[in-house]
């Protein structure tokens, strides 16, 4: 699959507008007057950038036979940050004004949510209809933006702002990635609806629990029940669709069983939990690292998405979060929106794969950023080889990268032995 940055509506077809231009007519080195892309409208090559013989190579052997330029948008704008995927770094991927208007929302549900939970009432039917009017706001909104970057709020006013900032985030997060991924318009809405509700179940949580940096094991027993509490809220009422039901409900398990409330097993989890919902879990998790929480530092997107790649399955691994597929599609979706344009993993970093053997990034794959071609130094046991093996992952379907080692000289160098 190619990676979606700029989505077109006529479903992964040039723009008429557009100029082809044959590939096997470029020569290494050509230069353009305009940004090319391909038929998906992925940016392939900047304008005046001289173009490689391996990129020429690597189009031609993938059978991409034409990329296009638009002669009407000349470029011009000399302010962009140089980056891998192309994108606008300096331009927000959702207005501000819009996302404002969703944190005030969110926070009115949640509030919402804390005033009828001790009565028994029903979510309001006027607030649901308002989550989709906004959702389906956001997703015109981003589809406008294609060309910009996701930028999560890091500096909040009280303890209280994480849980509205937090959903709100998620929310459009989600319902970015289900634009990229080309999923069905109800779908997408779902996945941005079911965000803006998915920790309602808070509402039932004694703040002063809420507002702990360490929690004891009674007091997060407590806090892993939300799901289930919000998924009683919603069940009984009929203008939730299913999916978002069973988002509120499932989005905190994972695939090593220490998920949340049903702790399901591996199988169970790929069974009983639906790709969608798995891989709203992915935003939620990605919003949980990225925002501030109390006693909490945020860490930077590009640390949080190669935290989130160590939680990937592999079969030498007893805990982990996420399926292998899924997290590609996640990478595929959002990694450079959310990394400000540029790879999360590059040359030179030192890689688990999920055989277990240790590799080297060697060159990375700007149309597939989860597949660069690397060179295996040491075989599953970590045991040296004495001569390393050459890979180009994107030839290689059953190899996948199931952690990625962070730098320090000590390690590096023992690896590398």
């Amino acid at each position: 699959m190619t990676q979606n940055f700029n989505n077109n509506r006529s479903g992964g077809q040039a723009d008429s507008k557009q100029v082809e231009i044959l590939v096997r007519t470029m020569r290494p080195d050509n230069r353009y007057s305009y940004d090319l892309f391909d038929e998906y409208g992925n940016l392939i090559l900047k304008a005046h950038k001289p173009m490689p013989d391996s990129l020429i190579k690597h189009l031609l052997s993938n059978n991409i036979e034409y990329l296009y330029y638009d002669p009407s948008k000349t470029v011009k704008d000399k302010t962009k940050t140089e980056n891998d995927a192309g994108l606008n770094t300096d331009k927000n991927i959702i207005d501000d004004d819009l996302k404002e208007e969703v944190f005030r929302h969110t926070k009115d549900i949640l509030e919402h949510a804390r005033n009828i939970y001790s009565k028994g009432e029903l979510m309001s039917k006027a607030k649901i209809d308002r989550s989709r009017q906004l959702v389906e706001k956001m997703i015109e909104n981003m589809d406008g933006n294609s060309d910009g970057i996701f930028t999560a709020v890091i500096k909040l006013k009280n303890h209280d702002e994480y849980y509205y900032q937090h959903s709100t985030q998620v929310s459009i997060l989600s319902a970015l990635m289900a634009l990229r991924l080309d999923f069905k318009e109800e779908v997408r809405a779902a996945m941005g609806v079911g965000a803006l509700f998915h920790d309602i179940g808070m509402s039932s949580i004694s703040k002063d629990i809420l507002r702990k940096a360490m929690l004891s094991d009674e007091e997060f027993d407590i806090v892993k029940n939300h799901p289930h509490v919000a998924y009683k809220t919603v069940e009984n009422n009929a203008y939730f669709q299913d999916l978002e039901k069973r988002l509120i409900l499932l989005h905190h398990e994972r695939g090593d069983g220490q998920g949340y409330p049903f702790s399901f097993e591996l199988d169970h989890y790929q069974d009983q939990v639906p790709k969608e919902i798995r891989l709203f879990s992915l935003c939620d998790v990605y919003i949980s690292l990225v925002l501030t929480k109390p006693g909490i530092d945020p860490i930077p997107g590009r640390n949080a998405l190669r935290k989130m790649l160590n939680m990937v399955y592999a079969p030498y691994k007893k805990e982990y979060a996420f399926l292998p597929g899924d997290f590609r599609d996640f990478i595929r979706s959002l990694g450079f929106i959310v990394n400000r344009g540029n790879f999360f993993i590059n040359r030179g970093d030192l890689v688990r794969l999920n055989s277990g053997e240790v590799a080297i990034i060697e060159e990375m794959n700007k149309l597939y950023p989860m597949n660069p071609k690397i060179r295996i130094l040491k075989n599953s046991k970590l045991e040296t080889l004495k001569r390393p093996i050459q890979i180009d992952m994107l030839k290689d379907y059953k190899t996948y990268i199931a952690n990625v080692f962070e730098r320090s000289k000590k390690k590096e160098q023992s690896l590398q032995k």
